[in-house]
């Protein structure tokens, strides 16, 4: 955990960066691995969120900035553990902009009061917000930590992205066709081709011209084309787009961080819709750290996201807790802070 005399160096850079741009800190938390409870000692660089008010001036001259960013890194390297990244939003962009998008950083800024170690600097102007998390976010439309789950695992071909299509097709065509016969067309196995993928997005039988062909990846193949030309297009285009699936397939080149990071805002997503609050340090914050750390591999990784995406999902028909954006109340809560910050 970072000293204290360093939580007081963070705070004042956070409050240097808004006098340079005429505004004023309203909150600063301890962000990333440190809020989630995953950090590695000797490893985790230190990053900080928060968020800040622009000056009526700068408002009226229309300069005033959405977000103000200060690093210690730079583009040549990735960050190292005394590094220190600041990121800060205004408080219009992040009320009314990043949260009713769904914005997955801009809701973990929400709840990290919730870890109150964490919290470097607070204002009372902004406690409305924090006290009604679920008037400021949208849980019944929005899939926010899915997609960004997926984002994360999709590159390795997982069940539900286009490689991933790709993949179930081959492994077809290998288990159950691997020797067709030379004027086999593939009008005979669409259906069951179809069938073998669990999105229905990257692989479908559609017709066309009369004529019914498999949808797969944005490319039409036609029925009366021969089963083995589809073997054939099928493993170019593996050539071409499945390499980090397949090194996946042999635990090879796996961005494990990115990994813990799909589990991570699955297990959020869960415990939103379940009880109304995300909780830091999260309580998975052990089996994320073995993810993030290597100590699994994408076998046993894969799995595990697919079934809490249909968790999630299915949370979502009946959550007991479900967030409803209010707009007129987010806009409420700017104002209050410009009232607010006159009289703390």
């Amino acid at each position: 955990m970072i000293q204290r005399t360093q939580h007081s160096l963070l705070v004042e850079q956070a409050q240097g960066l808004c006098r340079e741009h005429n505004a004023s800190l309203l909150f600063l938390t301890l962000f990333g691995s440190t809020l989630y409870g995953t950090e590695t000692p000797g490893k985790s660089d230190v990053d900080a969120r928060g968020i800040f008010l622009p000056s009526v001036d700068s408002l009226i001259l229309n300069k005033a900035p959405k977000s103000l960013h200060f690093s210690t890194g730079n583009n040549e390297r990735r960050n190292l553990s005394w590094d220190v990244d600041i990121d800060l939003w205004s408080v219009q962009h992040w009320l009314l902009k990043l949260l009713p998008s769904g914005d997955t950083g801009a809701l973990d800024v929400l709840f990290s009061p919730s870890h109150t170690a964490c919290t470097l600097y607070r204002h009372p102007a902004p406690a409305a917000v924090f006290a009604n998390p679920l008037r400021l976010m949208d849980t019944g439309r929005g899939r926010a930590y899915a997609e960004y789950s997926l984002g994360q695992a999709k590159k390795y071909g997982i069940k539900g992205s286009r490689v991933g299509a790709l993949k179930a097709v081959r492994a077809w065509l290998k288990t159950l066709c691997p020797e067709p016969r030379p004027d086999e067309r593939l009008e005979k196995y669409l259906d069951a081709l179809a069938a073998s993928c669990p999105d229905n997005r990257f692989c479908s039988v559609v017709t066309v011209r009369d004529e019914r062909a498999l949808q797969l990846c944005g490319k039409l193949h036609m029925g009366s084309i021969r089963t083995q030309e589809l073997a054939r297009r099928v493993e170019a285009d593996m050539r071409r787009y499945g390499a980090r699936a397949e090194e996946a397939e042999r635990n090879e080149g796996l961005d494990f961080k990115a990994l813990s990071h799909a589990l991570r805002a699955l297990d959020q997503m869960e415990e939103l819709l379940q009880t109304g609050s995300i909780v830091f340090p999260l309580q998975g914050r052990k089996e994320l750290l073995a993810v993030k750390e290597g100590r699994y591999t994408w076998r046993e990784i894969e799995p595990r996201i697919l079934e809490r995406l249909k968790a999630v999902d299915a949370l979502q028909e009946h959550a007991p807790f479900v967030g409803v954006y209010d707009a007129a109340f987010a806009e409420a809560c700017v104002l209050a802070c410009y009232d607010g910050f006159a009289t703390p």
